[in-house]
């Protein structure tokens, strides 16, 4: 898609610039650059937006409109998913929007221009996605409250991008309330279910990357995409027995596997630093020294010119598939004749473990890597109430044995 741009110039004019790519020059051979300039004159940058948009359709053929009068489906697909999506979202972001895209959110607008969208489309939507039969996985029952806010958030992503690149003046969901998030008590280990599982996982054989996986995901509370991203020679100090978390591993159907840093400001996961259980010190110096090893043996390296060493990954070094941890939980579990919990709940078990042994809220975000405090409390509300309600009557036990002893 060509870009267009503008510069001011003197006397109340302005120079318009259409990038159409790059071309080979026939005398020379050389590539340059192939641009299109036009200058204009008007009163201020939104007159001269209109006219750009006029100049890059005139010179490329793609077609011409008055942005605020653009259908809704037509600027998803044509400015906000290639302008923004794609530059600022992340291959899985943008996979699960895909998703909710198509499935419930073009076929419900694509009536409507963006300068006719009010808050009250966006209620309307939303209510319509709690009736029974929204649900596409054959399922009854209703959507879950989660997803209806996904697709809240969606919108909004849309529509705050409408109202930057001036289609909009005002981001209709900003008008309704945010629809209410119901977090579900996810089922998770007891200590005793926990420690059970550990020696389960001691008696596994030739699996030691399964089991520090397990291991690292109970005792530091480690999302499945951060231990996939985890390399272990350049995350973890052996020596000062700190594991840093700074990469995750993701996979789309789009773009498949993806290595990449987790950026700072992310909205739902945090760089953070964390002690490693000195049990696992020695089983990672070992599978270290079986990864080094497969490195000098393979003929095929999945990447030359990065010393990976991940903790999952087959013996050429190319990552596993996120959904490889998945199905060997599974059939371990079965082996051992364990209680089936997620994997994601390992992570739900390491803070409640925490959080049933008094430990406060602060520590336990900075553990788990939520960028806000209130998304811990939030998530884990019911056990720091039980826990608030055990210290209050612990309290009350103190209290009345000095009151009885003062008599």
């Amino acid at each position: 898609m060509a870009r267009g741009h503008y510069r001011k110039r003197d006397n109340g004019k302005w120079q318009l610039e259409v990038d159409l790519g790059s071309y080979i020059d026939p005398k020379t051979g050389k590539k340059k650059r192939h641009k299109k300039y036009k200058t204009i004159e008007a009163k201020g940058s939104r007159e001269v937006e209109k006219e750009l948009i006029k100049f890059v359709a005139a010179v490329t053929g793609e077609g011409y409109y008055e942005p605020e009068k653009i259908n809704f489906v037509d600027f998803v697909q044509k400015e906000w998913y290639p302008k923004h999506a794609e530059v600022h979202l992340s291959h899985t972001t943008i996979s699960n929007f895909i998703v909710y895209l198509e499935a419930r959110i073009l076929p419900a607008f694509k009536y409507l221009r963006m300068d006719q969208i009010k808050g009250k489309h966006i209620v309307d939507f939303l209510h319509n996605l709690q009736e029974d039969g929204m649900r596409l996985d054959g399922k009854d029952g209703k959507l879950s409250s989660s997803a209806i806010f996904y697709h809240y958030r969606i919108l909004n992503n849309i529509f705050n991008f409408a109202v930057k690149v001036g289609v909009m003046t005002e981001n209709p969901c900003k008008k309704i309330d945010k629809p209410k998030v119901e977090y579900q008590e996810a089922p998770v280990y007891s200590l005793e279910e926990t420690i059970q599982l550990l020696n389960c996982l001691d008696k596994e054989k030739n699996v030691p990357h399964w089991q520090i996986a397990i291991k690292l995901a109970i005792t530091t509370g480690m999302r499945r995409s951060e231990l996939f991203g985890l390399d272990l020679k350049k995350h973890i100090d052996l020596d000062s027995g700190i594991l840093s978390i700074r990469q995750a591993l993701t996979y789309s159907k789009e773009q498949g596997i993806q290595l990449h840093e987790i950026k700072k400001g992310n909205r739902q996961a945090r760089k953070r630093d964390i002690y490693l259980s000195k049990s696992l010190i020695e089983p990672i110096k070992k599978l270290i020294s079986v990864r080094n090893q497969e490195s000098l043996a393979s003929d095929n390296p999945w990447d030359e010119d990065n010393d990976h060493c991940l903790l999952l990954c087959d013996e050429n070094g190319k990552p596993f598939n996120p959904t490889s941890l998945k199905n060997w939980w599974k059939r371990f579990l079965k082996r051992h004749n364990l209680k089936y919990i997620k994997i994601h709940s390992l992570r739900h078990t390491s803070a409640t473990i925490l959080i049933n042994k008094g430990i406060d809220a602060k520590p336990i975000q900075e553990r788990l890597g939520h960028a806000d405090i209130q998304t811990t409390v939030n998530i884990y509300s019911h056990l720091y109430k039980e826990t608030n309600q055990i210290v209050s009557e612990q309290l009350d036990d103190i209290l009345q044995l000095n009151a009885i002893k003062n008599k």
